[in-house]
């Protein structure tokens, strides 16, 4: 009996301590209806699987603890622009394509934000509106967009100076 406590307590404490940085990676429309239940703006990582930055990105950035802190504000939503699915947004039918291309996708990974309610976030950079922002971005740069977001500096702050 013993030993089989042992094992559920390190078990709970190797689970708990493997989860405390994770963070949820939703579909385009799970994410949509969680963003709406816990009131999270959402950071959409469009990617595609046979692009190099996009796993760089994956491995070198999405990887990092305090990256994972900051995801955790949000509602992360990873959508593969090559990908076979359809989705409704905004009383409108697309497929992965077309729904990326309606986010902003210039290049892999592209990212954009939504507000809790699903809008897509504008912003400036260099004095130019945008909806989403492409490449690779490192570890440290990326966080700053994060914050950039999660904090609204959106609304009068061109990213560009953050950067």
């Amino acid at each position: 009996m013993k030993t089989l406590l042992k094992l559920f307590i390190g078990l709970f404490l190797v689970t708990g301590l493997s989860t405390a940085h994770g963070q949820t990676i939703y579909s385009f429309t799970d994410g949509l209806n969680a963003a709406k239940s816990q009131g999270k703006k959402i950071v959409i990582n469009i990617y595609s699987d046979s692009d190099k930055w996009s796993q760089k990105m994956d491995s070198e950035v999405y990887s990092q603890a305090d990256v994972k802190d900051l995801l955790g504000s949000f509602i992360y939503i990873k959508l593969n622009a090559a990908g076979s699915e359809s989705y409704d947004y905004k009383g409108k039918k697309y497929s992965a394509a077309e729904l990326a291309k309606a986010l902003g996708l210039t290049s892999y990974p592209t990212h954009a934000f939504m507000t809790a309610s699903g809008d897509v976030i504008k912003f400036k950079y260099n004095g130019v509106e945008s909806v989403s922002f492409p490449g690779y971005v490192d570890a440290g740069d990326f966080k700053s967009i994060l914050i950039y977001f999660r904090d609204g500096k959106y609304s009068d702050t061109d990213l560009s100076t953050v950067l």
